[in-house]
């Protein structure tokens, strides 16, 4: 009897035993399915944002191929104003000139917008220095006294204008030895934290805050009148569309040959549907018994040289700009000097 009791108890116990292993494998069972569900989750939520940025990734690539594009087409549309501008004069295209001069394109899911702007009218900073056959820059010293001859209009002294012209060119040119008042890597290298001169052509219009003497307030001023084109050997104006404030520009190229008020008398005596050829304006009696030497003379064009011009895409939710700026080569074919994306 006692033995049948204790078979039962044993039975029991061992029944007990394995519903409490059944209920702690349920319960491991359970916090794994929890576990994996949290991670699927997880999964999820980390696949679906990878799929969002690579969604986004693509589509900010094909916004900057269709920037890229609308590069192409404000090209044609600059080289077809210059056309224009060659056959007809300048005042019969001033009209249309606005809606050939901007780009306004819809596409799959958005638009290219984008703007040309002439950028022929400016000192081009570059021409400071010549290049040589081996690579190296020198002094231009004709470009020097034209931009020496820029900083007194803007009403700047003499001696500080030629000092800071050779500062410039210093920072352009090849060699180690200072020009007369100018200043090479000793003089920076004295700084903290010192630095040396490019000994190549200017970048950007920014750099010009790391050369001697330039100031805030001077390269604020300088920057609607100056630019970079390392494609054109002297500083050229069309003379087709200067405007009132270019007079300072014509000022520093002809220097003495002319007063500031003459300089802007000049612009305002461009003649109905402007040169067909620079001869014309030459022929002004106030250039009678005056000698202009011929590089002088070449100086002064007819037609557009440079563009700078903005693409704007908007794509679904993706928006960049392009930024590029084109020059222009007698023939009608282009080359692209600068370009970048960002505001």
């Amino acid at each position: 009897m006692m033995v049948g009791r204790n078979k039962l108890l044993s039975v029991a116990s061992g029944s007990r035993w394995q519903v409490g292993q059944t209920g702690a494998a349920l319960v491991i069972v359970l916090g794994l399915v929890s576990v994996m569900c949290v991670t699927a989750v997880v999964a999820f939520n980390m696949f679906g944002m990878f799929a969002r940025k690579t969604a986004n990734s693509q589509m900010f690539s094909q916004a900057r191929e269709y920037a890229l594009a609308g590069e192409m087409l404000g090209a044609k549309r600059a080289g077809a104003f210059i056309k224009v501008n060659e056959f007809f004069g300048v005042n019969d295209t001033v009209s249309d000139a606005e809606k050939r001069l901007k780009i306004d394109m819809p596409i799959d899911g958005g638009r290219i917008v984008g703007a040309l702007k002439e950028n022929t009218n400016c000192f081009n900073l570059a021409t400071l220095v010549r290049k040589m056959p081996s690579g190296s820059f020198v002094a231009n010293v004709t470009a020097m006294q034209q931009f020496s001859n820029l900083l007194q209009a803007m009403g700047i002294g003499k001696t500080e204008a030629t000092s800071l012209t050779a500062a410039l060119t210093d920072w352009q040119d090849s060699d180690t030895r200072p020009l007369p008042m100018g200043a090479e890597s000793a003089t920076y290298n004295q700084l903290d934290p010192p630095y040396r001169t490019s000994d190549s052509r200017l970048v950007s219009i920014k750099d010009l805050h790391l050369i001697r003497d330039f100031s805030v307030d001077l390269v604020e001023a300088l920057t609607p009148l100056v630019c970079i084109d390392p494609l054109d050997t002297q500083t050229l104006l069309n003379l087709n569309t200067l405007q009132p404030h270019h007079s300072l520009l014509v000022k520093a190229l002809l220097g003495d040959l002319i007063t500031m008020q003459q300089a802007s008398q000049l612009i305002a005596a461009r003649p109905p549907g402007g040169y067909d050829h620079n001869r014309r304006f030459w022929q002004m009696k106030m250039f009678e018994d005056k000698a202009i030497p011929e590089t002088v003379r070449g100086q002064f064009i007819t037609t557009p040289r440079r563009f700078l011009l903005t693409v704007d895409v908007y794509l679904n939710s993706a928006r960049t700009r392009l930024n590029s700026a084109l020059h222009f080569n007698p023939d009608g074919s282009y080359i692209i000097i600068s370009r970048y994306f960002g505001a």
